[in-house]
């Protein structure tokens, strides 16, 4: 779906942002994109949804360069930002009929049940005097409407309680098909944990992490234990020790991926 190719990124003379980073993206997946502050999840998704263009390096999606900005290519992309404003007097619905045009499978249905589950009045509802949590509860419901392939979630849970990080589970997980794709940044990663199929963990340097959590389970067993005997990776904890472990073939029952633990264990350079 999306291609990227030794892509590097970088503002001003400063060192790149983003350094020679190629993944693939694939259908019909969630990703979790995680990464220190600073290390470049926004400058990431502007990347991916053809708002900033590299360097160096090429992006694609299905075969299209995403820098021509096609129509074709922007109808089947939503990002939302962690940072944005509705300057003017809006109405939810008066964005809608502004935006929703430009995405041929909008659907209205999502949007109303997404709203009603956030308690949200559709009709009556003034974007601009709205908090933080509720524009993003707002937004989230919109972009989602639009039904594109690729939906770029950047921070969506900012703001809202924890009722509402509920609802926006279930609003995803509820409209999603199968055919799309999502990437969540998120500094609160057990929010999402339980909807990921892959994780990216961005570095320090500039470069990508990026697998499946199946495969993760598969080659590694995450666990606390007295001792960091054959640990390829272990951290002090109250209850003893944080250990992640190489799994012997066929011999270690499956153990939940704690993704803090292997976003340490990546950004120490000791999972590559």
């Amino acid at each position: 779906m999306l291609e990227l190719e030794h892509v590097t990124y970088g503002y001003g003379k400063g060192a790149p942002v983003i350094r020679n980073l190629s993944t693939s993206i694939l259908r019909g997946r969630i990703y979790g994109l995680l990464g220190a502050n600073a290390a470049g999840k926004t400058t990431l998704l502007n990347l991916m949804s053809g708002l900033l263009f590299p360097v160096e390096g090429r992006i694609t999606m299905d075969g299209r360069d995403i820098t021509k900005r096609d129509p074709e290519t922007l109808e089947k992309t939503a990002l939302m930002s962690s940072e944005f404003q509705f300057t003017k007097k809006w109405k939810i619905m008066d964005f809608v009929r502004l935006h929703s045009g430009f995405y041929p499978d909008f659907s209205l249905t999502v949007l109303e049940d997404c709203l009603e589950g956030f308690g949200i009045d559709m009709e009556n509802t003034m974007l601009n005097a709205m908090s933080l949590g509720q524009k993003h509860k707002v937004l989230f419901s919109i972009l989602l409407s639009f039904g594109t392939d690729l939906l770029l979630l950047d921070e969506p849970l900012n703001g809202m309680d924890m009722p509402s990080r509920g609802a926006f589970r279930k609003m995803l997980m509820k409209h999603l098909r199968e055919d799309q794709t999502v990437i969540i940044s998120s500094h609160t990663v057990p929010d999402i944990e339980a909807l990921l199929t892959d994780v990216m963990i961005l570095r320090e340097d500039g470069s990508c992490f990026c697998e499946t959590i199946e495969n993760i389970s598969a080659r590694y067993s995450f666990g606390t234990s007295r001792s960091d005997s054959g640990a390829v990776y272990s951290e002090a904890c109250a209850g003893g020790i944080r250990v992640i472990k190489e799994k012997e073939a066929d011999t270690d029952t499956e153990s939940e991926v704690s993704l803090e633990l292997l976003f340490n264990a990546v950004n120490k350079g000791i999972i590559k």
